[in-house]
């Protein structure tokens, strides 16, 4: 069995040669730097499984060298990054696990907590990888022009795509250890993942982006599974203004809808309830359960939460399907 590499990235020698022996003794093997761009060098070529590094360090400081590596290296998303910091206010914490830091352990350093610290992420993170099914498509999400979040029965985010990170980030929302964020915002999204929590489903949640955009967040519950950190609840995340409109005669020529039935569709998605879209389309509400009715056998989803996140992904797989189409020559 391959044992773990820990990369200890820590400006000060004597708690860097500390933390690596303590590290060595507990079986791990540790590649100990002094700043980021040591720490950058490294991971040209090698690939920890664990990163511990110091908030305060010399040049490019610990958030920056996060930043940079949760934009530019999506290959090491999954690796558990861990802040060192004397400083551990609530806002620095709060602002680190934005930035997506998974944890936080404060000097001076407590060995056998950041042992039980290190030991438990990577345990989860073995977890993970074991889970039945082919954890390659955690991949194919980070390609798509959604954000998706997964979260296990507690709250807490197993994998989030890199446009979720972005998106989550504009809208203060934390994807590190459980998801939250505050205000109005909080409780909607609190009321939602309580709602796939207890399988009842729940309309899209919109949320109000810090730059006066608006963030949609639709959740579905996913099949429950063996293990108690498994994904068992998926958010979608879409910021309104970079999504293209949504299109109904799309929908119609995927799903076999009628024009009334995809415009149904269409504002379900937008965030519309059944009985504003009764009004906005004139008709009643009777008439737009028997279309959405309709909707549900032909899409093949049994709840709203699930036609709104298929509804959502239309746009963004058109180009796909052009593309191949092209490369076809039909």
């Amino acid at each position: 069995m391959t044992t773990p590499m820990i990369l200890c990235v820590e400006d000060e020698p004597s708690l860097r040669d500390d933390i690596a022996f303590e590290l060595h003794e507990a079986g791990y093997a540790v590649v100990a730097v002094a700043d980021a761009s040591k720490a950058l060098a490294f991971l040209e070529s090698r690939r920890p499984d664990l990163i511990l590094c110091d908030i305060l360090l010399p040049g490019m400081d610990g958030r920056s060298f996060m930043s940079q590596l949760r934009q530019t290296r999506p290959d090491l998303d999954d690796v558990p990054f861990v802040f060192l910091t004397a400083l551990s206010s609530r806002q620095q914490v709060i602002d680190g696990r934005i930035a997506g830091a998974d944890d936080y352990l404060t000097k001076p350093i407590d060995y056998d907590l950041l042992r039980a610290t290190v030991d438990s992420r990577l345990a989860r993170m073995k977890r993970l990888r074991e889970m039945p099914g082919d954890r390659s498509g955690l991949a194919a999400l980070d390609r798509l022009a959604l954000g998706v979040v997964l979260i296990d029965a507690k709250g807490a985010v197993v994998h989030a795509n890199p446009l979720a990170r972005r998106l989550a980030d504009e809208a203060g929302i934390l994807l590190s250890g459980r998801i939250s964020t505050s205000g109005e915002d909080g409780r909607k999204l609190s009321a939602l993942l309580g709602a796939l929590n207890t399988d009842e489903g729940m309309s899209p949640t919109g949320l109000r982006l810090s730059g006066g955009g608006h963030l949609m967040v639709v959740g579905m519950s996913l099949p429950a599974r063996t293990h108690h950190d498994e994904a068992v609840a998926m958010l979608i995340l879409s910021g309104a203004d970079d999504q293209p409109p949504l299109d109904s005669a799309t929908l119609s020529q995927l799903f076999d809808l009628t024009p009334m039935e995809a415009q149904v569709a269409c504002l379900l998605a937008e965030g519309l309830r059944r009985n504003q879209i009764a009004d906005h389309l004139a008709i009643s509400g009777t008439t737009v359960a028997f279309h959405l009715r309709n909707i549900f056998y032909k899409t093949g989803v049994q709840r709203q939460a699930e036609l709104v996140a298929l509804v959502l992904s239309v746009p963004q797989a058109l180009p796909i399907l052009s593309t191949t189409q092209d490369e076809r020559g039909l």
